[in-house]
């Protein structure tokens, strides 16, 4: 908000923080968190222009996991990649085989009870 031309001041008031508190913020150098998800994009990125943009997060997460031995919950894959606007391609380039199966008239199947037959355990239907 502040980088917004809002003041400082107002902005801090707004959302319930002191001043001296956004200004600490600021300043502060870069989590661990952040440090590693920016580690990461760059592996995602990689990962992905390697592929020349076919590879989604479920593969990539496989390419990081498997092939380079790293540790990352596919989750985390799913929000960095989303949040570097990466997407892989959607579905798959192979044709997959048809069951074919023998025609049996309109609905497919054999009528075990006709309509107006009586039922043999009693019930009606």
């Amino acid at each position: 908000m502040a980088s917004e031309g809002l003041p400082v001041q107002a902005a801090c008031r707004l959302l319930d923080v002191s001043e001296s508190g956004f200004y600490a913020w600021r300043s502060r150098p870069p989590s661990n968190r952040d440090l590693r998800h920016a580690w990461l994009t760059d592996q995602i990125r990689a990962v992905h222009t390697a592929s020349r943009g076919v590879y989604g997060a479920m593969r990539v997460h496989a390419e990081l996991t498997l092939g380079l031995g790293l540790t990352v919950g596919h989750g985390q894959i799913e929000m960095l990649m989303a949040r570097a606007g990466l997407k892989g391609l959607p579905g798959n380039r192979r044709p997959r085989p048809r069951h074919e199966t023998p025609d049996r008239g309109r609905s497919g199947f054999a009528c075990l009870h006709p309509i107006g037959a009586k039922s043999v355990v009693g019930h009606r239907h």
